[in-house]
Order: structure tokens, then C-alpha cells, then sequence
């Protein structure tokens, strides 16, 4: 395992979150650096409070368990460099695989933004992770979270997500079981004119997009399911591509 340090400074008390099933997960301080990053803190309804090693929680804290091919930025548009990433959904933080090959995290939300690239091309984003996005804190309830860019162009679809832990019983009811689960909302942004998506489907793209209308035909005919984010995000892509010359 490589050793993990915390860069800029030691993470302070991020936050306290409450969660369902009368479970907290606490964001700091630090215990020592082999457990910053592979473990959480959680809070129980009897009040007492437990360290949980990440391998106890079903599921994962990563957006990827894979290192990816990274830039990170700092500031509005400052590059530190290319590095291999991963992005941690429930401390919203950023691991990075420094020059000498030590695993580091910058301290006090420093960076601004995160692009992740294709694994296929190296130039093109797969997704970005944006922390500058204008005009969508009047919308979200999941503050302090980076939002994900799912593709480029002059039509956006964005995603927030929020990683958190819940508990349940066993099945007799003798042991805690802990579980990651996802908090998601979903926004167009055309320009700068950002509304969210409060549900996926046909009807609702429709009425934000009104244009899409007009893919009707290509929707039918590649079997696009507007239910799911990655149709939504692939048929966006599309209608970028082709807008000029739709209808």
C-alpha cells in the first residue's frame, strides 16, 4: 500500500452529515495518515463513535477504483499538471499520485476543478469534476459538492452526487452493516441559463430542451432511454455534434 500524506495542511473538520438510519460519518480530524483515506468515522444512534475501514462498507467511496489520467487546477484556470487520480464521492477530495509516487490529498478544498481523460484518447475529457459552476448553488441541497460535467459543448448535462454511509441490521439483527448510498441531482446548463432536471425522462428533456423535439426519429431508431443518465449524456453529446444542421 503507498503511504498517504496530506499536502498544504492537515484536513480540519470538513463536516458532520446526517444520514439515514441514525448514522453520521465525520470528514476529520485526521486520526494519522495511514487511516486518512481508507477509513471513516461514523456515529450510531447510541452516540458513540467508531472507526470504519472502508473494506467494512459495501460498495465504494470512488467515483473509479482505477487510477486515471488526471489535470488538476486550482484558482479559475491554473494547471498543476497531469497525474493519475481518483475522485472520493463522500469526502469530495481528490487523491493523486505525486512525482516521487506517494499518494496525496490537497488539504482545505483546494482545487477548483479536476478533468479525468478518455482512456481511449488522452487530449479528450471523459468527465470533469468543477467545483466554478455559475448559478447552481441557488439549486442544489448538496452544498460543497464538486459538480460533474458529463460532456462538453454548448449544451451541458451536469451531475452532483453525494457519496454517504448508511447502516442496517443483519439479517437476525446481531451485527451493523454499513453500505455506501448516492444523494444525485441532475442539471441542463445551456450557456449560462442552468435549470435542473427533476426527473429523467423524454417529457422532461423536452421542455428544457425543446430543440431535442426534433430527434425524435434518431432517439427511436438508436434506442435512447432518457430514464438513464448515460442515454441522456450520449444523446446530448449527439445533438451538440448535429444541432447546426437539425430539422
Amino acid at each position: 500500500m503507498r503511504a498517504v500524506r496530506l499536502i498544504f495542511c492537515l484536513l480540519p473538520l470538513v463536516g458532520v452529515f446526517t444520514l439515514q438510519g441514525q448514522v453520521f460519518i465525520e470528514v476529520g480530524p485526521l486520526m494519522n495518515e495511514r487511516d486518512a483515506f481508507s477509513s471513516v468515522v461514523v456515529y450510531g444512534s447510541d452516540g458513540l463513535q467508531r472507526r470504519i475501514d472502508y473494506s467494512q462498507i459495501k460498495g465504494t467511496p470512488f467515483w473509479s477504483d482505477e487510477w486515471r489520467r488526471g489535470e488538476l487546477f486550482i484558482g479559475s484556470d491554473t494547471s498543476l499538471g497531469r497525474y493519475d487520480v481518483k475522485f472520493n464521492l463522500v469526502e469530495q477530495q481528490v487523491h493523486f499520485i505525486s512525482r516521487t509516487g506517494t499518494e496525496l490529498v490537497p488539504g482545505n478544498n483546494k482545487l477548483s476543478k479536476v478533468i479525468i481523460y478518455s482512456r481511449a484518447d488522452s487530449t479528450k475529457p471523459e468527465i470533469i469534476f468543477n467545483r466554478n459552476v455559475l448559478h447552481i448553488q441557488q439549486f442544489t441541497r448538496l452544498k460543497d459538492c464538486y459538480v460533474q460535467e458529463l460532456n462538453q459543448g454548448r449544451v451541458r448535462f451536469l451531475k452532483i452526487l453525494k457519496r454517504r454511509v448508511e447502516t442496517g441490521d443483519s439479517l437476525f439483527g446481531t451485527l451493523k452493516r454499513y453500505f455506501f448510498a448516492d444523494q444525485t441531482e441532475y442539471y441542463l446548463q445551456i450557456g449560462n441559463w442552468i435549470e435542473q432536471v427533476k426527473k429523467l425522462n423524454e417529457e422532461t428533456l423536452f421542455y428544457l430542451l425543446p430543440a431535442a423535439r426534433l430527434y425524435k426519429d434518431w432517439i427511436k431508431e438508436q434506442r435512447v432511454n432518457l430514464k438513464k443518465e448515460e442515454d441522456c449524456t450520449r444523446f446530448i453529446k449527439h445533438f451538440n455534434a448535429t444541432e447546426k444542421t437539425a430539422g
